[in-house]
Order: structure tokens, then C-alpha cells, then sequence
């Protein structure tokens, strides 16, 4: 993790800021949505990702659970970009942290599949991955010029 100077705190900065957590979500919302696809296709013996069917479905799913991630990693992505920021962390590496950390602590808050033991250690690794790319993106959208 990369330490730099602080970048002062600004209004334009924190409306950058916010639209790049807002989009991270979206984003998100739409790996979620194609791994879930994905996953479903391959238990079901047939996967074709060019289904008319899902293809309709990807943009209001995508936006249905991408709203839905948003409204679930508000609190807890604020306080990580605070722990972020005053460790000086503005890497890519700590993004995606930060992202992935998102992701397996808000499936543990809210889905709670560790209650089932080992069998849900699959279904936090996959909305830590969905937090990778929620982290990707807001690392891109949200850097400094």
C-alpha cells in the first residue's frame, strides 16, 4: 500500500468521490449479476451468455442490485475511505482491500452464509470478488488529477 500526501479535502473532490462509489456499486451490481449467470448456466448444463432472455434482464437486474449494494456499503464504505485516508492508503492495492473487505463483510452482515460453515466460505469469496471490481473502479474514477 502506497503512501502519499493527503490530497486536501474539497467539495469537487467528495461529489468525485461519491459518483465514483455510486458507479463502483452499479458495477458491482452488474458482476453480481453476470456471475450469478454464470454460475446458474453451469449448473444447469447450458450456458449461453447471449441468451435473449438474460441480455433483456442484464440492465434492470444490474441496476436493481447495483442500488441494492449501494444502499448495503454506504456506512461501511465511508468509514474504510476515513481508515484509508488517514493511513494515507491511495494505491490500487488498497482499493481493492478495501473493496474486497466491503464486499465479505456486507454478505456476512446481511446473508450471514458463514452460519452454514465451511459451505459458505464460496458465496463470501464471490461478493469479495464483486467488491474487487467495485474497488477497481472507484480507485479509477476517484483518484486525484
Amino acid at each position: 500500500m502506497t503512501a502519499t500526501t493527503r490530497p486536501p479535502f474539497s467539495l469537487a473532490g467528495t461529489l468525485r468521490n461519491l459518483f465514483a462509489w455510486l458507479v463502483a456499486a452499479l458495477l458491482s451490481g452488474l458482476a453480481i449479476i453476470v456471475g450469478f449467470a454464470v454460475v446458474g448456466g453451469i449448473e444447469a448444463g447450458r450456458l449461453d451468455p447471449l441468451d435473449s432472455d438474460f441480455l433483456e434482464a442484464l440492465i434492470p437486474g444490474s441496476l436493481f442490485i447495483g442500488l441494492y449494494v449501494a444502499a448495503l456499503t454506504a456506512l461501511p464504505t465511508v468509514i474504510l475511505t476515513w481508515v484509508r485516508r488517514a493511513a494515507g492508503w491511495y494505491g490500487l492495492a488498497s482499493h481493492l482491500l478495501m473493496g474486497a473487505l466491503t464486499g465479505a463483510a456486507t454478505i456476512q452482515i446481511f446473508g450471514f452464509p458463514l452460519q452454514y460453515g465451511l459451505e459458505g466460505l464460496p458465496m463470501t469469496g464471490f461478493f469479495a470478488a464483486a467488491g474487487l471490481v467495485g474497488g477497481v473502479v472507484y480507485w479509477r474514477l476517484s483518484v486525484r488529477p
